[in-house]
């Protein structure tokens, strides 16, 4: 019996759509990881790429969609784009929620984080998305959603 080496994708680009809700979070921090590993990112970049997702995730999940009075739920879908390019990982991860006017990250630093005046330990995730990868941009339109994007360069 003959086997065929599998060919590997040198640009891979790949788009998930799914109904956001925490038992997916897991999910896609795995793939996001699995991709990141079959690229070739060091466990370190790897780690720091699978908190970035999850971190943006889960900031869609409790930001996103807000109660709607006139359905009894909203479509809360959520878009992962993945690209790859150059040696470049370049994730966005997308929802279609309410949007914001103005994103930015709640603090500027860890000790902002832990100044014992703080009321509450909030708004760290966007802090670490902007820490850990190389290049961020959030743009969010009120009605129409967020797009969260982050570029990890493979070291």
């Amino acid at each position: 019996m003959m086997t065929q080496e599998q060919p590997t994708a040198t640009n891979p680009r790949i788009e998930i759509c799914c109904r956001i809700d925490s038992s997916m979070l897991g999910l896609l921090r795995d793939f996001v990881t699995a991709v990141a590993n079959y690229l070739g990112f060091s466990a370190r970049e790897t780690s720091e790429i699978e908190i970035c997702v999850d971190e943006a995730c889960a900031n869609a999940l409790e930001h996103a969609y807000k109660p709607d009075t006139n359905t009894l739920e909203p479509n809360k879908e959520l878009v992962i784009e993945i690209c790859f390019h150059d040696g470049e990982l370049t994730i966005r991860v997308i929802d279609h929620g309410c949007g914001i006017s103005e994103p930015q990250a709640r603090i500027a630093s860890l000790d902002e984080y832990l100044a014992p005046e703080k009321e509450k330990f909030r708004g760290l995730g966007l802090y670490m998305i902007q820490k850990f990868m190389d290049r961020v941009n959030v743009h969010s339109e009120p009605g129409k959603g967020t797009i969260v994007e982050m570029t990890k360069v493979r070291r």
